[in-house]
């Protein structure tokens, strides 16, 4: 049982993984390596290259030798898989995605692992006894346990090019020593060499690599005191600025690389421990001079390169110096600063055949200046010279060997026959033919007449020259005839520069080259000329000054361009790095770096147009070197349009490229409330805790209780008596407070123009329950129970269910009460009890009040479906797109088969608006005639006005219905909302001054201080803040006013009420005695008589306490 569990857990592994075996944690495909891999030589040689595996194929063939995996995606392999392939000797795995290092056979004697992100390599050489060569570069290795790596006595060479290390001693490497070529190439964490790190292999090393290690600031001199055998040291480009001559104590040493380095103390000790060197490269070294005694102790074999540096002159006895002489054959003094050569410089190299004075300021060659020499090709091009006159040998013409002279790019107006005596015959003069006559020569010599833009090429069997003519405006590439290879190295051509190992064209922006064979020195951007300001190229490769054009519009056009069409001057935008520049838009913008950005208080929407894209278009434009990215140097699509947000500050756009929501809010335009949270009058308040919301809960339920209670009592004490009672007080007073607040829930809701501190936050759920908005009042207890999720439809549906559910409601009840009073007159043969014409006037009057209470609230989400309160929102700059939200929710789209659904609904509901107030003006007309005595359940309409005004409260109802019908539809945004609410505020204020229908005095005045509060809310909200004005200080004022005059009604109202309750409280019976008793008793305690003990000590009498509230 047990292993047919096993099995199935094998076996749904396997299918889970697309047909594989997990091995080890390592996924094995179940294809056949030689269905996906060529196999040769009886699978010998397994080739699985370039075929894009993401695990090791199955059944690699058992007798494999040479096994290629590189250039897949394999990211892991089992520690062991390789084991069991004994006779395996070389295995390539490099460029995939290996983590973790593995075990390899005994027989490996060459392995490649190069380009992997593999941390640890100490598995690989745990059974390298055969390894001869392992290449573990391009991985970030940060460090070598030597505890865990066996000797490795074979291995000869290493290869470590970009890994991790930081500091490299005697342990690192000791596992190695029979390295004889140890390649540190392009480290970028290296920062420190101990002396003794090279000592386990320093006899066995012949060439050494720790070029491109830009951290590493200096080499102790004992470093390579005993690698005898050293013969090749390139530390090119690394930060070292000086050199201990012991470094160079190895006496094979014969080439030595310091290119790309600011050593600034050559001295003639630099050297002193060689007694010659084959290859020296010092290029771009920054060296303005050279000492004239650095090579006296050293005789310089083939080749010395000093291009690119700043040198000015060539010391005189720079080659003479030394009393062995030279034997170089290549000097290259390329792009410095040379402006003359001094006769007899070179008098003493001999053997000389090559010498390239080109990219100088040399404006003339000196008589006799090759004497001594056996040159055969000379290379002045780019230099100042303005005439070739003296024969640049002393000697006879027969003895000459000058062969080829590249003079182009010269400004040379004579070309004389005496210095065409100095080649001989057959030779070749190339050069610029402008502004020179060509006189014919006894010679033999061939004068070509080039252009400015000539491509000339230069072959070469060195490999130094071809290093430094790849540093210098060349590309070389290796050319094989017969048995001999060489390199031809092709001069980059105008609208390109050079740069190590290809030619790179002028990028878009403020660059051209006009010149060939230029390249990118050190400390500058690039190898090209700049356009002049406001001027850039519209494409790469610019190749003249005439290919700079002005600088589009909205452009600075007094800076350079840089790499894109100019910067923009300030308050513009651009949409592509090489066109014009936008003046930004007056709202809701933000154009700083010349992107368009989004600023605080606004809403861009990205549904229709590509945010990523755009990101990296904006983070682009920050690049200002040639690393930007090409693809990413325009915006072709629309932008968004900048929408005000309804309350500012929910619009926080922390990410001002996307925009972004303040904490708590989410959707089109920050206006829905994210998880979490509920809204309250247009803002989002954080769902509170269980605990704190049962508490509120109860306070408000006692607060109701204590109310009802007080009606009660003071209903039972007024019984008997003459005038209006209790409840007609408590019911005329409630209508003018639940109408004031059910207009200013609505209102409050609505405006923008304020966002509310959260002190004031605090009152608007108080103000919800008394606006009696059952939907409203419901939406906090939505956070601990999800399926009360709330908006305008799931409102609209208990809306307009709530009258229905009231008549039922009470029409059941009222059927049960006939029917109970039926029964009991039936079963007790007695007439039907009058008390249930009692309960029944209460069962009415509660329907009545339920429906007259809820009305504005379902008008309100009857209002908030109809077609008007749809807003039509462009997305586009272009309003190409848009989309048409309904306004008291704008995550409801009015364009879904839904909301035309509820639309409908909607319309059809709205009978009802008219309906009620209709019915009640019906009843009230019929009762107020005489006729008949208006019933009890209608009282509460009339009964607080004055006779003759019986149907005031229809006009209230009307006011009410139609000052939230224009907040609920059109918003207070718009202008018609404003003039039509404060129109509606005004006629009602002067009507209820004018005429005075109510016959109490003090609800009058509370009702006109109602009214009073709704038109100066409405005011206040409607008067736009000044410029001059701080928003903060608006937004508080306004708050406070506000929030004042919403409370002052609610504090008249119950003022009243509340002094009432004190002094019937303070009139009962216990409290007067309880009052007198104390009264007495502090009177006495009072008069009581401070005693002096004889000892001095203060006691109180009487000493024995007597009971405040005697019991006896």
């Amino acid at each position: 049982m047990d292993r047919l569990i096993l099995f199935l857990v094998i076996l749904g592994s396997y299918l889970h993984n697309g047909g594989s075996v997990i091995t080890d944690e390592c996924i094995v495909s179940d294809l056949e390596a030689c269905d996906v891999c060529s196999c040769l030589n009886g699978g010998k040689e397994v080739g699985c290259e370039n075929v894009n595996l993401t695990a090791l194929p199955a059944n690699i063939p058992k007798q494999v030798v040479i096994l290629n995996l590189k250039n897949n995606r394999i990211a892991c392999v089992p520690r062991d898989y390789f084991m069991n392939l004994s006779k395996l000797q070389k295995l390539d795995i490099s460029n995939n995605n290996l983590t973790a290092s593995f075990l390899l056979p005994k027989n490996v004697n060459e392995f490649i692992a190069s380009n992997n992100m593999i941390e640890h390599v100490e598995d690989f050489f745990k059974f390298c006894g055969n390894m001869t060569s392992a290449d573990l570069g391009g991985n970030p290795v940060r460090s070598i346990s030597t505890k865990e790596l066996e000797i490795c006595p074979n291995v000869n060479e290493l290869s470590l090019e970009g890994l991790l290390l930081e500091k490299l001693n005697r342990d690192t490497l000791v596992a190695f020593p029979g390295l004889n070529r140890l390649r540190m190439v392009l480290m970028p964490a290296l920062s420190e060499i101990d002396a003794d790190a090279f000592t386990p292999f320093c006899e066995n090393l012949r060439r050494l690599w720790l070029r491109g290690c830009k951290e590493l600031t200096n080499l102790p001199g004992p470093l390579l005191r005993n690698c005898s055998n050293l013969s090749v040291l390139d530390i090119s480009d690394t930060s070292i600025t000086s050199l201990d001559p012991e470094l160079f104590a190895s006496p094979l040493l014969g080439a030595i690389s310091l290119n790309w380095n600011h050593i600034s103390d050559l001295s003639k000790e630099t050297f002193s421990f060689l007694d010659s060197i084959k290859n020296l490269e010092m290029s771009t070294m920054g060296l303005v001079d050279i000492p004239s005694d650095i090579f006296v102790n050293t005789s310089l074999g083939y080749l010395l390169d000093l291009a690119g540096n700043n040198l000015e002159t060539i010391p005189l006895d720079l080659f003479s110096s030394n009393p062995s002489g030279h034997d170089l054959q290549l000097l290259v003094l390329s792009g410095n600063k040379l402006t003359a050569i001094s006769p007899g410089t070179f008098r003493e190299l001999h053997l000389l055949k090559e010498l390239y004075l080109d990219g100088n300021t040399i404006s003339q060659l000196p008589q006799g200046m090759l004497t001594g020499t056996e040159l055969q090709s000379l290379y002045i091009f780019h230099n100042n010279i303005d005439r070739l006159s003296d024969s640049l040998f002393d000697q006879p013409p027969e003895n000459n060997t000058l062969t080829t002279i590249f003079a182009q790019s010269n400004p040379i107006s004579e070309l004389s026959t005496t210095f065409l005596s100095g080649i001989v015959d057959g030779g070749n003069v190339v050069m610029s033919c402008d502004n020179v006559t060509v006189r014919q020569s006894v010679q033999k010599v061939s004068v070509e007449c080039v252009p400015e833009d000539f491509l000339m090429e230069i072959n070469t069997t060195s490999v130094g020259l071809r290093d430094s003519l790849s540093m210098r405006g060349f590309v070389c590439h290796y050319k094989k005839e017969s048995f001999f290879g060489y390199s031809s190295c092709m001069v980059c051509s105008v609208g390109t520069y050079g740069v190590p190992g290809y030619c790179v064209k002028c990028p878009k922006g403020g660059f051209y080259q006009d010149e060939v064979g230029q390249y990118s020195r050190q400390g500058y951007e690039n190898g090209c000329k700049h356009c002049n300001a406001g001027n850039y190229v519209p494409f790469e490769g610019g190749s003249s000054p005439l290919d700079c054009k002005v600088c589009p519009d909205g452009t600075d056009r007094e800076r350079n361009a840089s790499y894109r069409a100019c910067f923009c001057v300030d308050n513009y935008f651009r949409r592509d790095r090489f066109n014009s520049c936008e003046l930004c838009p007056p709202i809701g913008a933000n154009c700083s770096g010349e992107a368009l950005r989004i600023r605080r208080g606004y809403y861009w929407n990205w549904a229709f147009a590509d945010i990523d894209r755009y990101r990296n278009f904006v983070e682009n434009l920050a690049t200002r070197n040639d690393s930007y990215d090409r693809s990413a140097s325009s915006f072709g699509q629309p932008l968004p349009w900048i929408h005000t947000c309804p309350e500012p500050l929910t619009c926080e756009n922390n990410d001002d490229i996307l925009g972004s929501c303040k904490d708590g809010y989410t959707g089109w335009m920050c206006a829905s409330c994210d998880d979490g949270f509920f809204a309250i009058l247009g803002f989002c308040r954080q769902c509170p805790d269980v605990l704190v919301f049962v508490v509120e809960i109860a306070v408000i339920l006692l607060i109701v209780l204590f109310l009802m209670i007080y009606v009660v009592f003071v209903h039972r004490r007024q019984s008997g008596q003459s005038g209006r009672s209790i409840v007609d007080v408590a019911l005329a007073r409630g209508k003018i407070v639940l109408g004031f607040y059910q207009v200013m829930g609505e209102f409050w809701g609505s405006i923008s123009a304020i966002y509310w501190q959260e002190v004031f936050q605090n009152v608007a759920y108080l103000i919800n329950i008394i606006q009696l908005d059952i939907s409203a009042v419901l939406v906090k207890p939505s956070c601990f129970f999800l399926f009360l999720g709330f908006n305008p439809y799931v409102e609209f549906i208990i809306g307009v269910a709530t009258p229905p559910t009231i008549i039922i409601a009470c029409g059941l009840c009222l059927l049960v009460n006939e029917m109970k009073a039926t029964l009991k007159s039936y079963y007790r043969k007695t007439p039907i009890d009058p008390a249930r014409k009692c309960l029944a006037n209460k069962i009415l009057t509660l329907m009545s009040l339920g429906l007259f209470v809820t009305y504005p609230s379902t008008c309100n989400v009857i209002f908030a479906l109809f077609k008007p309160a749809c807003v039509v929102f462009p997305i586009d700059e272009n309003k190409a797109k848009n989309v048409t939200l309904l306004r008291p929710d704008y995550s409801i789209n009015c364009s879904t088969a839904t909301h035309l659904s509820f639309e409908t609904a909607a319309y059809a509901c709205s009978f009802y608006v008219l309906a009620f107030p209709g019915i009640l003006l019906c009843l009230l007309l019929k009762f107020s005639r005489g006729t008949a005595e208006c019933p009890v359940w209608l009282r509460f309409l009339s009964e607080n006005y004055r006779p003759g005004f019986w149907f005031w409260e229809i006009i209230e109802l009307v006011r009410k219905v139609s000052q939230t019908l224009i907040i609920v539809v059109y918003g207070w945004d718009s202008t018609l909302s404003v003039i039509v609410t404060l129109a509606i505020a005004v006629i009602f204020l002067m009507l209820h001054a004018s005429f005075t229908p109510m016959k109490d005095r003090f609800e009058h005045y509370l009702q006109l201080a109602s009214l009073w509060a709704i038109f100066l809310n409405m005011l206040v909200a409607a008067v736009p803040a000044t410029n001059d004005e701080d928003p903060a200080d608006v937004t508080n004022v306004i708050g406070v006013l506000l929030v004042f005059l919403n409370l002052v009604v609610l504090g008249i109202a119950l003022g009243k009420p509340l002094m009432l309750t004190v002094k019937a409280l303070v009139s009962i019976k216990i409290l007067k005695e309880a009052t007198s008793l104390i009264r007495r008793r502090l009177l006495e305690h009072r008069s009581s008589v401070l005693q002096i003990n004889v000892d001095g000590s203060d006691v109180y009498g009487p000493s024995t306490s007597t009971p405040l509230l005697n019991t006896q």
